[in-house]
């Protein structure tokens, strides 16, 4: 996709951009805010675009509205008269506050603080905002609830205390009715993840879907609500319309990687992910379509940068995460902590030598991905090279002894995945597998690592797949590896592995539990069970108990 953008774009700190299209189309950039123009009031061109059969590169130019350097800025959202720009930011431990600043740049006035209060939306009428706030909570058990903010329109302050609206939890989405009578809000139902309608001036919710999913958005008319839910087996996410009164659903498309839905009531658009980028290293490829999947254009946004919205004059609303994040070790002790790279972007850690002097990290340097091993005492660090390119997105695992490095390496197709050993000391690489199963197929973690392989102890852990069974196995960085269990037609979401201990996720959504069983059973049995969603199991360093987070 090169030539999508224009020369470098450089923007120091976590913006918020505003970004036009250029040409027939425009875009704008917000820890930077930026701001990108789409040109969604242009007619004639959406009439021309669904005339031909090849998608049209948008060509994106940015403008900085606000810089907020060593702050994350979140969820931008502007003001329907395009004045405002509401937006949440993180402050010290679970604090979350709402600001706005102008559309023109300028000082942010502070809405709230004190709570964690995110994810702004603008009332239609522009006097109002929704948002979850922890307010109602009172400390009790850590939800967030949907509420509202009023504000003046002329200062951007302010104009009365916020006021809760749901009685139900909101679990992370939430969406203002084009007639600013109802929300639509993600929430937990009976252990089950649901989209509840509530009416805006507060009361009782009702229901509308049961699905997995985190964003509920209105259709410009009202009559229906939309949202985004993840299919199996690594097939991609669906985009399923349900209406208002939750009697009738049904999916509108269906798309192999991310699908997001934005746009402003009177208009909405779907982003569906051509090429993604999770850990903003590099940049990623979106095409604009609308919501029965006509496609209108593709356009690359730079690295770290994630779009959240678009506007009524056709801009794309995004935030710019620059982040700087140097290797630094601070003894366990006390003490100052000492910094080991001078890094302009981030660092980080993989593993350390079994002695503890050294530790293995990868770091960004002029846009490529690099591997170094740095000495704790200061002194110049080494650069690890691998003998071939490995696959993005998954890192290296050290072993225990510090001498040799497991990873992933990509065919030129990048069917032919395998994992090899490669030997610090003199070079050499071994092929433990060539049956690798990529994790990007489905959510998986093993062994608290996010993605199909790991380490316990001496041995390098990760999954093979043949046809519907999957292998978990364990390899020593020399030597043949073992089978630890097979598990067939899906894997577990977790698996945590203590030598012959596995224990490891399992059940319908709405009744997970933990399983357990020894290398050589071939059942496993239950110990826990819970109602709801598991999102990790660990073993205890001894293997004597697990640590469960529900």
């Amino acid at each position: 996709m090169a030539g999508l953008l224009p020369p470098p774009y450089k923007c120091p700190g976590p913006p918020v951009l505003l970004g036009r299209l250029t040409g027939p189309m425009k875009t704008v950039c917000l820890s930077t805010l930026v701001a990108g123009a789409l040109c969604t009031a242009a007619p004639e061109l959406l009439a021309q675009n669904s005339q031909e059969a090849e998608v049209p590169t948008i060509d994106l130019q940015f403008t900085r509205v606000y810089n907020a350097p060593g702050t994350q800025l979140r969820f931008p959202s502007l003001s329907p008269d395009g004045r405002w720009i509401a937006f949440s930011t993180w402050g010290g431990e679970n604090e979350v506050s709402l600001s706005l600043v102008s559309a023109d740049g300028g000082k942010p006035i502070r809405l709230t603080e004190g709570g964690y209060d995110d994810q702004p939306v603008w009332f239609p009428s522009g006097d109002r905002i929704a948002f979850r706030s922890s307010r109602p909570a009172r400390g009790e058990n850590g939800g967030t609830y949907v509420m509202s903010l009023p504000i003046d329109p002329e200062t951007g302050q302010a104009a009365g205390p916020p006021r809760q609206v749901s009685v139900d939890e909101c679990f992370a989405w939430l969406d203002v009715s084009p007639d600013g009578e109802w929300i639509a809000f993600s929430a937990w139902v009976a252990g089950r993840k649901s989209v509840l309608v509530a009416p805006s001036a507060g009361g009782t919710s009702r229901k509308v879907a049961e699905a997995l999913t985190s964003r509920p958005v209105w259709s410009p008319n009202g009559k229906s609500i939309y949202f985004v839910v993840d299919r199996r087996l690594g097939e991609g996410e669906a985009l399923v319309r349900v209406t208002a009164d939750g009697e009738t659903a049904d999916t509108v498309l269906t798309w192999p990687q991310d699908i997001e839905i934005f746009g402003y009531p009177e208009s909405r658009f779907v982003l569906r992910a051509i090429s993604s980028d999770r850990q903003r290293n590099h940049p990623s490829v979106w095409e604009v379509a609308t919501l029965d999947g006509r496609p209108l254009g593709r356009l690359e946004l730079p690295p770290g940068m994630r779009s959240r919205s678009v506007t009524p004059a056709g801009e794309l609303l995004a935030v710019r995460f620059d982040r700087s994040a140097p290797l630094e070790i601070l003894p366990i002790d006390g003490g100052s902590p000492r910094r080991l790279n001078e890094a302009r972007g981030t660092d980080e850690v993989l593993g350390w030598s079994a002695d503890g002097r050294r530790v293995l990290f990868q770091t960004t340097l002029d846009g490529e991905d690099m591997l170094f091993f740095a000495p704790t005492d200061g002194g110049p660090t080494r650069q690890v090279r691998l003998p071939e390119e490995r696959l993005d997105g998954f890192p290296p695992v050290l072993s225990q002894d510090g001498h040799h490095l497991l990873y992933a390496a990509a065919g030129p197709d990048r069917e032919a995945v395998s994992l090899k050993a490669l030997d610090l000391e003199d070079g050499g690489t071994r092929e433990i597998t060539a049956s690798f199963f990529l994790p990007d197929e489905m959510p998986f973690e093993l062994s608290g690592r996010g993605t199909a392989w790991g380490r316990d102890g001496e041995d390098f852990l990760y999954i093979e797949r043949h046809g519907d069974r999957f292998e978990l196995r364990a390899a020593p960085p020399s030597g043949p590896s073992r089978l630890l269990r097979t598990f067939r037609g899906k894997l577990p979401d977790f698996i945590a592995v203590h030598e012959d201990r596995i224990a490891f996720e399992w059940g319908p959504m709405d009744q997970r539990s933990v399983m357990f069983a020894r290398a050589e059973d071939d059942e496993a049995r239950s110990l826990l069970t819970l109602r709801g969603y598991l999102e990790s199991v660990t073993w205890s360093p001894d293997g004597r108990r697990l640590a469960v987070t529900a």
